[in-house]
């Protein structure tokens, strides 16, 4: 680098991302790469580090949530934090709040949390955990923005997508639509946001195109080059994911999660997200031909 780019760089404002190394974040880190922005991947251990080592961020530290003066630490001359929380944390709020008044005393400027599509839900526990930690964003004093984005398409394709050929066993009514956003869409706009002014104090629900689920799990395989067939199964009977079953409150978050869509899917409506795009989100078609072009 010429001291002619260099002192460019320095002059850049520093966008520092909590739970960069999560399949969000990595998107986020990619995205960031062409935004007028330098980056700090904030993860939370060295296995973290590795993840994120080869994406391009000019620094990455380590920090954990629940210990306030590391994140304080980590958060030090950041003008701009972009947070991820970690899924279905049963703590969720009480770090995401942590997370913010670190920012606060570190001198950040902006604040973006990524919160979730639809949080003021009663039946989901982890969605209200999150209308909790935007309630304590609303009061902060900082420039601040919150992101409600659906199903990520990424979740649909790793977990049932990968499949081997034949019947795929989904733990709700894969007939019911869900609104699926392409997390390269979602981490788009997040950086965006992040970086340009005009968004204080706003709050934008980022729905993804809608599409039944039986399809979209159809449209994985077709990506791959096989055959798969979406099937409904019990959703108190499914088995968890193992690190989710390893946590009896994680268990009984996924299980409500699941019998809420099993009775009306989970849609919203585009517009907001084609907007702040500039152009049409992604198809969930798109996401998955991208997802199996990358292996």
């Amino acid at each position: 680098m010429s001291e002619t780019e260099a002192a460019r760089s320095e002059e850049l404002p520093l966008l520092a991302v909590i739970g960069a190394a999560g399949l969000c974040g990595t998107h986020v880190l990619e995205a960031a790469k062409h935004a007028q922005v330098r980056v700090r991947a904030v993860v939370h251990s060295p296995a973290g580090r590795e993840r994120v080592a080869a994406l391009g961020a000019d620094e990455i530290v380590e920090a954990d949530l629940e210990e306030p003066d590391s994140v304080r630490s980590a958060l030090k001359g950041a003008e701009l934090v972009f947070m991820i929380p970690p899924p279905f944390h049963p703590e969720e709020d009480v770090l995401a709040t942590s997370a913010l008044k670190a920012a606060e005393q570190a001198g950040a400027r902006k604040f973006v949390y990524l919160s979730v599509f639809h949080p003021h839900t009663p039946e989901l526990h982890h969605h209200m955990r999150k209308a909790n930690a935007e309630a304590a964003v609303h009061e902060s004093n900082l420039d601040w923005t919150i992101l409600q984005p659906s199903m990520f398409a990424q979740i649909v394709l790793s977990t049932w997508g990968q499949a081997p050929a034949g019947a795929v066993h989904v733990p709700f009514d894969v007939h019911h639509e869900f609104s699926l956003i392409d997390l390269r869409d979602l981490a788009e706009v997040g950086v965006k946001i992040a970086a340009e002014q005009g968004h204080d104090a706003a709050t934008y629900e980022l729905a993804g195109p809608s599409i039944a689920l039986s399809e979209a799990i159809g449209l994985a395989g077709r990506a791959r080059g096989v055959e798969l067939e979406a099937t409904t199964v019990d959703w108190a009977e499914a088995t968890l994911p193992p690190g989710v079953a390893a946590s009896p409150s994680q268990a009984t978050d996924m299980r409500a999660m699941w019998q809420y869509y099993d009775r009306r899917g989970h849609r919203g409506n585009s517009n907001v997200l084609r907007m702040l795009l500039g152009r049409e989100p992604a198809s969930f078609e798109q996401a998955a031909a991208a997802f199996a072009a990358r292996g």
